[in-house]
């Protein structure tokens, strides 16, 4: 019989109602649901080239963020009856204001990008709704910068999905 593991994973409530209803749909249980997204994210791993050679391929990220807020109403005030949830007609000019972790993670995002710009051969930011954004990061070089950039970007918060596909430059 094979021996189990018990753990305890903590996850953001819309994240975890989200692969409730998931799971639920598939039919499969809780424990069987955490299996196989481990395994994935093994298996993704281990298809990467074990070598220090040069790779080219695409980082995608997707990230949720918050907007600054304008700092009085009178900057925000709409003509009544218009929806404008989603407008800006405040002003952009630097200022001192408060950041969010978001948006702080928007600000080291490309700081970081900006290091690896050896690498970095193309970038395609996509607005996907108003709080959630794409980015596309193609990469051509060495595969240890590549790892490297691969694993900044995933240590920040705001990032909510991260797919990784390279292959060796060689075969491609």
């Amino acid at each position: 019989m094979e021996e189990y593991k018990r753990f305890t994973v903590s996850l953001p409530k819309d994240l975890y109602d989200k692969f409730e209803r998931f799971r639920e749909k598939l039919g499969i249980s809780r424990s069987d649901g955490i299996r196989k997204a481990m395994q994935s994210l093994m298996i993704s791993e281990e298809n990467i080239p074990h070598a220090s050679g040069n790779v080219i391929g695409c980082i995608s990220i997707i990230m949720v963020h918050e907007h600054f807020q304008p700092s009085s109403e009178e900057e925000h005030q709409h003509p009544e009856g218009e929806d404008h949830d989603h407008e800006h007609d405040h002003q952009y000019g630097s200022q001192p204001i408060y950041a969010s972790v978001h948006q702080t993670d928007e600000i080291l995002k490309n700081d970081i990008q900006h290091h690896f710009h050896d690498i970095i051969i193309s970038t395609m930011h996509l607005h996907l709704e108003f709080e959630k954004c794409l980015e596309l990061i193609a990469v051509s070089g060495s595969y240890n910068r590549v790892i490297k950039l691969k694993q900044d970007l995933q240590r920040l918060r705001s990032i909510i999905s991260l797919g990784f596909f390279i292959i060796d430059k060689e075969t491609s």
